[in-house]
Order: C-alpha cells, then sequence, then structure tokens
C-alpha cells in the first residue's frame, strides 16, 4: 500500500520488460485473490510492517501452503516472519516510506533473485546509480518553479513509464499537498483526454513523461499539442539513464525533487502526513490491524 505499494509497480514493469514468461500480479487491499495457492511466490511489502492490508495479504497467503517472502524494516511483519521462518529481507528504519523506493525495490529484487526470478544486472544496478547521482536538486525546482501553484496537476505516462507517472502523482500528493491526477496511455486517450476539451476553468498543469516505445512517441506528440493547445503550463521531461530500471528510478527521484519544491513554494511541510493517521486509528479501533 502506498509509498510501500508502489514498489510492486516497479517491479511489474521490470518483469514485462524482461520478458517473464510468469504472471507477476500486484494485489493492493485486504485479503488474496481466491486463485492464490500453494504454488505461488507471495512478496508481502510494508516499510513499516504494521500495514493492515498487506499483513492480512501475507497470513492468507501462508494458511493456503503458498511461499511468502517480506520486505520490512521490522513491524508486526518483520516478526511473523522470523517466527515462521519465513525469507525476510530488512531494510533501514527510520525512514519515511516514500522515500525508501530504493530500499524498497532493491530488496525485493533481491528476494525475487533468491527465489530464481533475476530482472536486473549488475551492470543496471550500476547504470540506475548513475543516472541517481546525476539527478540535481536544481532540475526540480526548475520544473517546480515552471508548473507553479495549479489547481489541479495531471501527469501523463505511457507504457513502461505508466509508473513514474503514478510516482509523481503520490509525491505531489503527500508531498505537496495538491490534487493530481495521473493518465495512462495509450488507455487515456480513449476517455480522460475528453475532458480537457471543456474543463477550461481550473488552473493546470500538465506534466509529460516522454518516451517508453513508438506508440508511446505518437501519443506524447499529439499530447503535447492537445495540452499546449489549453494554453496552461506544460512540462515535458524524458527520463534518463541506461536501460529501464535506470529510467524509472531516475525519473522517478526528479518527481520527489519536484514535488518538495512545490511545497515550499506553496508554504507547506513536505514531511506531514497527519492525515493518513485517522484511516491507521479507524482500523484499529475496529479490531484491524
Amino acid at each position: 500500500m502506498g509509498g510501500s505499494g508502489v514498489t510492486a509497480d516497479y517491479v511489474l514493469a521490470l518483469a514485462a520488460a524482461k520478458g517473464l514468461r510468469v504472471p507477476v500480479f500486484v494485489h493492493k487491499g485486504e485479503g488474496l485473490p481466491p486463485w492464490v495457492t500453494r504454488d505461488y511466490l507471495v512478496i508481502a511489502i510494508s516499510y513499516s510492517g504494521n500495514t493492515y492490508e498487506t499483513l492480512s495479504c501475507a497470513r492468507e497467503a501462508r494458511s493456503r501452503g503458498a511461499l511468502v517472502g517480506s520486505v520490512t524494516s521490522g513491524g508486526k511483519l518483520g516478526q511473523w516472519a522470523k517466527e515462521n521462518g519465513l525469507p525476510l529481507a530488512l531494510i533501514e528504519p527510520n525512514y519515511y516510506p516514500r522515500t525508501a523506493l530504493g530500499m524498497l525495490i532493491g530488496a525485493a529484487l533481491g528476494l525475487l533473485k533468491a527465489s530464481g526470478v533475476d530482472l536486473v544486472s549488475d551492470a543496471e544496478v550500476r547504470a540506475a546509480a548513475e543516472a541517481l547521482r546525476s539527478t540535481s536538486t536544481e532540475e526540480g525546482r526548475v520544473i517546480a518553479n515552471a508548473i507553479g501553484d495549479r489547481d489541479v496537476y495531471i501527469i501523463a505516462g505511457c507504457g513502461p513509464f505508466e509508473i513514474i507517472a503514478h510516482r509523481w502523482r503520490q509525491e505531489l500528493s503527500e508531498n505537496a499537498k495538491v490534487i493530481a491526477k495521473t493518465e495512462f496511455y495509450p488507455e487515456s486517450a480513449h476517455n480522460d483526454l475528453v475532458a480537457w476539451q471543456v474543463l477550461h476553468k481550473l488552473r493546470r498543469g500538465f506534466v509529460l513523461i516522454e518516451g517508453g516505445g513508438r506508440l508511446c512517441s505518437v501519443i506524447a506528440n499529439m499530447l503535447r499539442g492537445v495540452y499546449e493547445g489549453q494554453g496552461d503550463v506544460t512540462v515535458r521531461v524524458t527520463p534518463r539513464g541506461e536501460g529501464l530500471l535506470a529510467q524509472l528510478l531516475q525519473g522517478s527521484l526528479l518527481g520527489g525533487y519536484v514535488s518538495v519544491y512545490l511545497a515550499h513554494l506553496r508554504g507547506v511541510d513536505p514531511r506531514t502526513t497527519e492525515i493518513t493517521g485517522k484511516y491507521k486509528r479507524a482500523l484499529e479501533e475496529a479490531g484491524l490491524g
């Protein structure tokens, strides 16, 4: 769920690019799909280790005889995995979950590799590290200043870069406290795109994540004309790096920088997310946890 659960979306994108012939399914919610049986590998990801939905999935998977691996910094999930002698990737504690993305992805990929599913090479990991080092906070500041304070932010991504758009939405929502939505192409070309014909009263900021393949390039060229024709701010972002892992992480890190600078421009604290605590307390009061 949230900043932890998005880890699985990156794994899914990498698995698709790798041409993995084993289905990979991301589940975010209580319980498990009925088709998960003892023949499945289930990886539970919760940075805190105390996420109700993740714990319920892990416990149910264990009861069905599935192999369960866990990625966490500790909490109930870590304790449960240790008590049951299950595969466990422990990462450093005391981070905000959304700032621990690199550790979470690395741990999840490590668990998969230990299970015989190797999605990235050492060279790809080194390339990703280099792409991250080359990404400056100044790039984020420039983009934040360019899009400014808007009523709504629309982030569009295509193909494997859908996950970057998704991550930007999360970061803008949590850090900058703004209303942000994602458009995933080509699907959104059949529905979401229509709304921008009439919604002219909103002050909109469009972010177009470019790249992802030939179809995505065609769509990006079309979208530039549509977005810019609205008279609102349009920012174009091209993830860089050698290989998909590098591009996904570089584009995501840039979104994090943008969200923090946008928070400062709006005079809000990017660290605080008190309202999410109400949801967690409601679960505890209902005896769920």
